[in-house]
């Protein structure tokens, strides 16, 4: 075999393998055998050799999953990684929960002062997408906005130093979110 090519055609790679060619096309088609090499109708012979040695249970074991090897690492005693799971969930919450919004507001008011927060400039009811002025009076309520004196006609309003740090909340919670 030394003076055969390494590449070699479907006839030749399915006699090479002691199948028929329909049978070799199929196996290409469910991935038992290798494709031919992108751009031309041959087959590289190592190729099937390997793909041969992994249906026979000879091939060399894939590399560890880091995280498998990781939790088998770091596992004391437990008897499933089912537990790990439950730990990093619980952390997880944990670390969310430093974050939960604080004044209790609906989504969509939360939204808005989120708004507000990353687009200053915007300080009318017009400016802000979905706000209007009933809901800008509800933020207002709650202590997030305050009424700005301007010379305008417009009520401008901003945002104050409650509306911010909870702006910041809601921000790294959803971000947070599961």
């Amino acid at each position: 075999m030394a003076n055969t090519p390494r590449l070699m055609g479907r006839k030749d790679a399915a006699a090479y393998c002691g199948i028929a060619e329909s049978t070799f096309s199929l196996w290409v088609a469910t991935h038992k055998m290798p494709p031919c090499i992108p751009g031309t109708r041959k087959w590289d012979r190592r190729a099937i050799d390997a793909k041969l040695d992994e249906i026979s249970g000879l091939a060399v074991t894939p590399p560890e999953d880091p995280f498998d090897k990781w939790e088998r690492e770091n596992r004391t005693g437990r008897s499933s990684g089912r537990d790990s799971l439950a730990e990093w969930r619980a952390g997880k919450e944990k670390r969310r929960a430093k974050y939960r919004p604080q004044m209790g507001l609906e989504y969509r008011l939360e939204s808005i002062l989120v708004y507000m927060a990353a687009h200053p400039e915007c300080e009318t009811a017009a400016s802000i997408p979905n706000a209007g002025p009933a809901t800008l009076e509800e933020l207002r309520k709650a202590g997030a906005v305050q009424l700005v004196e301007t010379e305008r006609e417009a009520l401008c309003y901003a945002l104050t130093e409650k509306g911010k740090a909870e702006a910041a909340r809601i921000k790294k919670w959803r971000s947070l979110a599961p």
